[in-house]
């Protein structure tokens, strides 16, 4: 599976008109598109951060959408009172979902940049030691990773019922991140909390 990768800082104030949108429109805009398997929205309400994740079964339908969702896109953006947002593209190759993720759950993304050579050894990491820890921490609901294997960038989110679980397992989560990094050939990790604003998944894993 393969996912694009939208960031944008809007307006705060606009959040829940841009959420209205991406549910109304771009959300039965991607259902149209071949190869579509899910969809989050994760947004900040206090620094109007936003990311939108969309996932595709393969590479080649991921780039084929790029195109014609491109219009829908800019209306969604302007909502939110954002321009030009950043987008990435993705594999995800880690999918551990016990329990599905839900609007109203809280995300927390942690964005690396590691070694292209150590990707395939991070990827191993995670799966064995990294899913087990974060799946016995109160809250939690889900670990996916994602990478470019091209350049050794990587997101790794994990999903949790509730904001107060996020701020809980923070300092847990501080010393897997560390040990998680040291294996990737990464440092200096950008750590972000998000709201699910909108989740949508059409073929949920669980691993």
């Amino acid at each position: 599976m393969y996912a694009r990768v939208l960031r944008v800082t809007g307006d705060p104030a606009k959040a829940d008109d841009g959420i209205e949108t991406y549910r109304s429109r771009v959300a039965p805009a991607l259902k149209e598109q071949g190869g579509y398997a899910g969809a989050r929205l994760l947004i900040n309400r206090e620094t109007g951060a936003g990311m939108s994740i969309t996932f595709w079964q393969d590479e080649q339908t991921l780039r084929a959408s790029e195109a014609a969702l491109a219009s829908v896109r800019g209306d969604t953006m302007s909502r939110f009172g954002a321009n030009d947002p950043t987008a990435e593209n993705y594999e995800v190759v880690v999918q551990h979902r016990p329990q599905p993720t839900e609007a109203g759950n809280f995300v927390r993304i942690t964005s690396l940049d590691g070694d292209a050579a150590k990707v395939d050894d991070a990827i191993r990491h995670f799966e064995a030691e990294v899913v087990p820890a974060v799946s016995r921490l109160a809250g939690s609901r889900a670990a996916v990773l994602f990478v470019d294997r091209s350049t050794g960038k990587a997101l790794a989110a994990t999903v949790w019922t509730t904001k107060e679980d996020v701020e809980a397992s923070a300092d847990e989560a501080r010393s897997i991140s560390a040990r998680a990094l040291e294996v990737a050939g990464a440092s200096n990790p950008r750590v972000e909390p998000f709201e699910v604003a909108f989740a949508e998944l059409l073929a949920p894993i669980a691993r």
